[in-house]
């Protein structure tokens, strides 16, 4: 059955061309897709069927104009690909290029092969031993802390004389025993600021991705709850801290954390395996190398000696200058 080509293909055609692709084909080399001379054959929808997203396969199913762009995508990419051999065989100085993607296409295969079906062995009683030397890495959770601020806004680029002064004075203040509510409504810039009391509604560690470095540094100074800190300056501008809790630092069981450690390993495992392969791949005692072949091959690279230029080009010089006066003398 040959089908129109593809700008051309009816919806009505599409809950046949689909059902080719159920796993009760006819046959294996049976032509689902053909379009100027490239075919799609079940078996190959099939495989790249099973590649895509489950999101894309649902969309196929879904809608005919879905399935008809993601079968144009396969289609597509064949045609493409059946162009190479005809282009390097109009243009033979392609052929090297061409040859190389090829192998290292087939490299990679056959390396992606040989990782996919290693077996791995039991990492357990590993797996507990870089628990015991690794803790730190795999299991420790640090302090975090949680804080109120009073924010006095200056942007950067401009003095902050004023706003220094002030969170100083309110600094003193509220160490002095100044309601800290209060405080916030008359002098924080923080929008929402009365409303959340002035809480940084957030649990953070020393040096939190997301939070200003010095407001981190800042609350860490603090030595207990309900104190503060010197007044911080960021982006933001003058922050006055309070240290409102804390949550100590802490290990996670073996158990949380056994399968990251797990994963680790077999990762480890599996690049080791991998470079442990590659290797018997080397060349080995019995290969012939033709050396000045080689040589030959890289002599258009070889840079002249240290100097080499220099003295030629100071010579052609010299003779340029003994000529000149042989011709003034006569």
């Amino acid at each position: 059955m040959r089908f129109p080509r593809v700008p051309m293909l009816k919806a009505p055609i599409f809950p046949i061309l689909f059902a080719l692709v159920l796993p009760a084909f006819a046959s294996a080399q049976q032509v689902v897709v053909e379009d100027e001379g490239v075919s799609l054959s079940a078996d190959e929808l099939a495989y790249h069927v099973s590649k895509w997203s489950p999101q894309m396969r649902e969309a196929a199913l879904d809608d005919d104009g879905d399935r008809l762009e993601l079968v144009n995508m396969v289609m597509m990419n064949k045609k493409l690909a059946a162009t190479a051999d005809p282009i390097v065989a109009e243009n033979p100085e392609l052929a090297m290029e061409y040859q190389e993607g090829l192998e290292a296409y087939k490299r990679n295969f056959i390396l992606r092969h040989y990782r996919d079906t290693l077996e791995l062995p039991d990492f357990s009683k590993l797996a507990k031993e870089r628990y015991e030397t690794e803790k730190d890495k795999y299991a420790l959770v640090p302090e975090h802390r949680v804080s109120s601020q009073i924010l006095i806004k200056s942007p950067p680029g401009i003095p902050r004389d004023d706003a220094l002064a002030e969170a100083a004075d309110v600094l003193e203040q509220l160490r002095a025993g100044a309601d800290f509510l209060e405080m916030v409504k008359e002098h924080s810039d923080e929008p929402g600021a009365v409303e959340k009391e002035g809480k940084f509604n957030r649990w953070i560690k020393y040096g939190e991705i997301g939070v200003a470095p010095r407001y981190s540094e800042g609350l860490f100074t603090i030595g207990k709850v309900g104190e503060f800190a010197e007044p911080v300056q960021t982006q933001f501008g003058v922050h006055i801290i309070r240290l409102d809790g804390i949550r100590e630092a802490y290990y996670k069981t073996f158990e949380e954390v056994e399968p990251a450690i797990v994963q680790d390993l077999a990762d480890e495992y599996v690049k080791l395996s991998l470079k442990d392969y590659v290797t018997k791949y080397n060349l080995t005692d019995q290969a012939v190398v033709d050396d000045a072949a080689v040589l030959e091959i890289l002599a258009p690279y070889a840079q002249p000696p240290a100097g080499g230029n220099d003295a030629a080009e100071a010579a052609e010089q010299s003779e340029d200058a003994a000529a000149d006066q042989e011709q003034a003398e006569e």
